[in-house]
């Protein structure tokens, strides 16, 4: 029994670290990428999940337009987007995060930042009440600034309060899977 369990988790770990090894090599980039969500970006070799922030989704298809729409909007004045492994945020750095994988769903977990004044897409989007900080991922990087996008009810926060607070307080949450997987940078 513990033989099988010391190979199948070699064989995890190796697979992981292949997958990492190839996103750390990744980087994507665009000045017009494709905007499906507000933390999730097509570009023509890839689809990417912004790491550490989360927009409203189907269940809030107005509120999910919006940010789709903010995000459009500051990508095409900001000369676009830059994704890659690289580009995570100081305040990322610094946090306790849940481990992620490099990818979901089909998408790229990564930092990204827009070209034209290095800023960090994650911490714009929750600035300007487009997003909330996902926290399991972020380690509390952006709730600062989510904070004060509610007290200001800037960008969505002004439009449906309630349905951002109740975003913010599930992607609060620590899944009892990342409790103990947490990592210190």
């Amino acid at each position: 029994m513990g033989a099988t369990f010391l190979i199948v988790a070699s064989y995890a770990i190796s697979q992981n670290r292949q997958s990492l090894l190839e996103v750390s090599k990744t980087r994507l980039s665009s000045p017009n990428p494709r905007i499906i969500d507000g933390d999730t970006i097509d570009f023509p070799n890839g689809r990417v999940r912004v790491v550490g922030i989360d927009a409203p989704d189907d269940d809030l298809p107005g509120l999910k337009a919006l940010s789709s729409d903010a995000l459009r909007r500051l990508s095409a004045r900001d000369g676009g987007t830059d994704c890659s492994v690289s580009m995570f945020d100081y305040a990322l750095r610094h946090e306790s995060q849940c481990r992620t994988d490099p990818k979901s769903y089909g998408r790229l977990n990564l930092a990204c930042r827009f070209p034209a004044n290095g800023a960090s897409v994650g911490a714009t989007m929750v600035a300007q009440g487009y997003a909330v900080d996902y926290r399991v991922f972020s380690g509390g990087a952006y709730v600062d600034l989510m904070q004060k996008a509610a007290a200001q009810r800037a960008g969505l926060w002004g439009v449906d309060y309630e349905g951002m607070r109740q975003l913010a307080i599930r992607r609060a949450q620590v899944p009892q899977e990342c409790a103990v997987e947490t990592i210190k940078k």
